[in-house]
């Protein structure tokens, strides 16, 4: 396996975690990033945080794999991609939902995460510069970060982020509003009672309740507290994860 794939990686990194705990590399409102940390909140496991700038990716230098999240276990243990960092994380802690592979619909709705409903939300979220600015505001408060560092994430990301949310509404026949609400009601088909576990998440709900939980408080969000059932569904994982 290339170091720069996708899965848990060939070679370990022990001096790239965090005062020796699990340590995930992220941006604070990545919808990908926010998949992992409800897991880890929902189980209970102390993890280290390392943000990375969204523009130079600085933080990322070490890795071939330049994308985040990346999480680094403890021994070392190297899992990029977020769904993978999901399966990972559960293995290790509970092995409370199934494996990739071993539960088709579980498969399907992890996988709708990240080439559906994570496509999504961002023509609705960066809808204008204005829109985008305010989603990248977050960057005001990390304190690693200098000034310009927080300039150029806000104004230039915003042009970035901007031309991004564009060219992922493209991919839908609908205008981004109405496509988000549609993919709500899609998701919520694979509902099996409170969570697409039944009476637990499994992964398909804590990948798509990650994706959604970046939109909170941001443009769209009422579009999700408001849909008949993928509202309540994100009420009660929020309540579940406490993130």
């Amino acid at each position: 396996m290339s170091e720069g794939e996708s899965g848990v990686q060939p070679t370990k990194v022990p001096e790239r975690t965090v005062d020796n705990k699990p340590t995930i590399y992220t941006y604070a409102t990545c919808p990908f990033s926010l998949k992992v940390k409800s897991l880890l909140k929902f189980r209970g496991i102390e993890f280290s945080n390392v943000e990375v700038d969204p523009m130079k990716k600085n933080e990322l230098k070490w890795s071939e794999w330049r994308k985040v999240p990346i999480f680094i276990d403890t021994d070392g243990t190297q899992i990029n991609d977020s769904n993978d960092i999901l399966h990972y994380i559960d293995a290790k802690h509970g092995n409370e939902f199934p494996r990739e592979g071993e539960d088709s619909q579980q498969d399907k709705w992890m996988n709708f995460s990240n080439d559906i409903l994570g496509k999504s939300i961002l023509p609705v979220i960066y809808n204008s510069y204005g829109s985008s600015r305010q989603a990248l505001r977050y960057v005001a408060d990390v304190e690693s970060f200098t000034t310009f560092q927080k300039w150029k994430s806000i104004w230039l990301g915003g042009i970035i982020m901007r031309m991004v949310g564009k060219s992922r509404g493209k991919m839908f026949d609908l205008p981004p509003e109405e496509n988000l609400e549609h993919q709500l009601t899609v998701l919520s088909a694979g509902f099996n009672g409170d969570f697409f576990g039944g009476t637990k998440p499994n992964g398909a709900d804590f990948a798509n309740y990650g994706i959604l939980r970046s939109m909170q408080g941001l443009r769209g969000w009422d579009i999700v507290e408001s849909h008949s059932k993928a509202g309540p569904w994100f009420a009660r994982m929020q309540t579940t994860t406490g993130i």
